[in-house]
Order: C-alpha cells, then sequence, then structure tokens
C-alpha cells in the first residue's frame, strides 16, 4: 500500500464523513486521542444531537507533519458518523482526492479502532489511544 493512501487513511482516523467548508459543532467531547505512533492527536466528540461522531485533527508533529497533513489541522475530518450499533459509527471520509467507507469502534479501555478502505479492495486498520 502506497504511503500516501496509508497517510490519507490515518488522516481521516479512518475518517468517515469528509471536510465542509462548515465543520460539524462537537457537542460533548470523548477526549484527545493520538495515533499509536504519538505523532497525531485528535479530539473525538459526540455531535449532531449526541449520537453522532465527529473528529478534528488537532496537531501533527515530526514526519505526520506533511504538506499533505497540514491543511487538516484544526479541522474536522470526521462530520456526523452515523451510529453503526453499541459504541461503533459508521460513514465516508473525503479527503486528499479520496473517498472512503470507513467505521470507528469504541474499544474497552476507551481505545478507538478504526477501520478505512478505498476503492472497496485496499483497506487499513489503525488505532487511537488516550493522549498522555
Amino acid at each position: 500500500m502506497s504511503k500516501l493512501l496509508r497517510t490519507v487513511i490515518a488522516l481521516g482516523a479512518a475518517a468517515l464523513m469528509g471536510l465542509s467548508p462548515v465543520a460539524a459543532f462537537a457537542e460533548t467531547s470523548l477526549g484527545v486521542y493520538q495515533t499509536t505512533d504519538r505523532k497525531m492527536d485528535y479530539e473525538l466528540s459526540r455531535c449532531g444531537g449526541g449520537a453522532q461522531l465527529c473528529v478534528k485533527l488537532l496537531a501533527a508533529r515530526g514526519t505526520a507533519l506533511t504538506k499533505q497533513t497540514r491543511p487538516y489541522v484544526g479541522k474536522f475530518i470526521v462530520n456526523k458518523a452515523k451510529p453503526g450499533g453499541k459504541n461503533k459509527w459508521n460513514g465516508r471520509i473525503t479527503i486528499q482526492g479520496y473517498t472512503l467507507d470507513g467505521s470507528l469502534k469504541l474499544r474497552p479501555g476507551r481505545d478507538f479502532v478504526m477501520h478505512g478502505c478505498a476503492y472497496v479492495v485496499i483497506c487499513s486498520d489503525f488505532t487511537l489511544i488516550p493522549a498522555k
């Protein structure tokens, strides 16, 4: 899998709905989470009346801060992902010209596992862990 595609999927945090000019209003914070290499920080929050999920990219550091990721820092990259079961949300990502189908699931210990697919056949899983 190309590094660019892995970055796209990670950026979207398997992010689920895509960016819009007007970001969703985050109503209830679920906390700040990071990629396992601790190079990207995301704020996860309930939105859309509390049942949906929004994710904002707060920071990218080191090798994760690239010309591709820089425009998304400070922006919502998941916009109103819809509930898909207990502690699970589903939706779409549109980022850097890619549209991804994805899911985000809360695991015991409050980790989030993200799964994103492009073109149905290129899929990847990522884990966000609570920020230190």
